[in-house]
């Protein structure tokens, strides 16, 4: 079996140009919370307004589209029952400010994923891993009404999620500290992702950012339309995109209520946010649930050097397929459904 390679921060992007660190130079704009338009609905399904929404910014909100208490609840004492040694405790606010990164351990990685700075994604490796529970996967991941969401986007059957990602938690910064995000584009071959909001996310709470429209200037600079690989000579202008992507837009951070659901394209740019709930003086914890989806009936691999695989990306559902077409300035929509319903 394949080593697993080390999962300290410096070798976590694995090296993919999709996740390489911006230049600290640039200086990026604090995100504006995003208003719903009018014209975004609950119901399960498109209007014409939300097709070319999507298609224009590159993602759709979806409120209170998954309604399952329980389920959320389930999530909420998953993480606690999961932290390494009591290092952060529910009943103790104190704790959760800043957490100790410097006291997680690489076993510690292994069983339940990564803390970095205060972003804590929940996830390990296994059949039956974080990600795997069924009150993520049967009643959150495989709801019905997002799958009728899913399947209208990309125009046919999903094939059935077997894990998500795991449970994403953004910590509270400590007050004065600076603002830290990390732009990035997914480099799994998702057809399109879904983010499930677990929990409340107020404004400046740490909520998923996305920059809209990036979508579509970075579309260009992988090897296929839905793959996760990028040629050598594709990366350096994909860089290139990327920080004109940064200086040019103005990223929109998602703010909600627990089964708010926000869907979007995976080459779009997108970051976690800062969570200033300490400032308050109410500090919160931000929990999000990312979920993948592809369309059923395609010929799936492996990638042999970017996963999924036992040696990287093992916490993801989706697979390259063959016959995935290079990407165009005409093909980013011709295998969607993207039709209103």
């Amino acid at each position: 079996m394949p080593a697993v390679p080390s999962l300290r921060s410096a070798d976590y992007n694995h090296g993919h140009p999709a996740t390489l660190p911006i230049d600290p130079a640039l200086k990026l704009p604090a995100p504006v919370a995003f208003a719903d338009p009018a014209y975004f609905r609950a119901a399960p399904r498109l209007n014409a307004d939300e097709v070319a929404h999507f298609k224009r910014e590159g993602f759709l909100v979806k409120r209170g589209l998954v309604r399952d208490d329980g389920a959320f609840d389930a999530v909420l004492s998953h993480i606690w029952a999961n932290v390494p040694r009591g290092l952060m405790r529910a009943a103790d606010v104190s704790s959760w400010v800043n957490p100790p990164e410097k006291d997680w351990t690489e076993d510690d990685a292994l069983r339940v994923g990564l803390l970095v700075r205060n972003n804590w994604k929940m996830r390990s490796k296994g059949p039956r891993g974080i990600g795997t529970e069924p009150f993520l996967l049967e009643r959150i991941a495989q709801h019905p009404d997002l799958l009728k969401v899913v399947e209208a986007l990309i125009g046919g059957a999903a094939m059935p999620p077997r894990r998500v990602r795991g449970v994403y938690c953004v910590f509270p910064a400590a007050p004065g500290a600076a603002d830290h995000y990390a732009p990035h584009s997914d480099y799994m071959a998702a057809h399109v992702s879904a983010m499930v909001i677990a929990d409340d996310v107020a404004p400046a709470g740490g909520g998923f950012m996305l920059w809209p429209g990036s979508h579509l200037r970075l579309h260009g600079h992988w090897r296929t339309v839905h793959g996760g690989t990028m040629a050598p000579e594709q990366a350096s202008a994909f860089l290139t995109a990327r920080e004109a992507v940064l200086r040019e837009i103005t990223p929109v951070e998602f703010t909600g209520s627990r089964g708010d659901v926000v869907f979007w394209h995976p080459r779009a740019l997108h970051s976690a946010g800062v969570n200033r709930s300490a400032d308050t003086g109410r500090p919160r914890l931000r929990v999000l649930i990312p979920c993948d989806y592809q369309r059923a009936g395609r010929a799936y691999f492996d990638d042999e050097q970017y996963g999924p695989g036992e040696a990287f990306q093992w916490w993801i559902d989706t697979r390259n397929f063959t016959g995935d077409a290079a990407p165009t300035t005409e093909n980013m929509w011709d295998d969607w459904g993207l039709e209103a319903s």
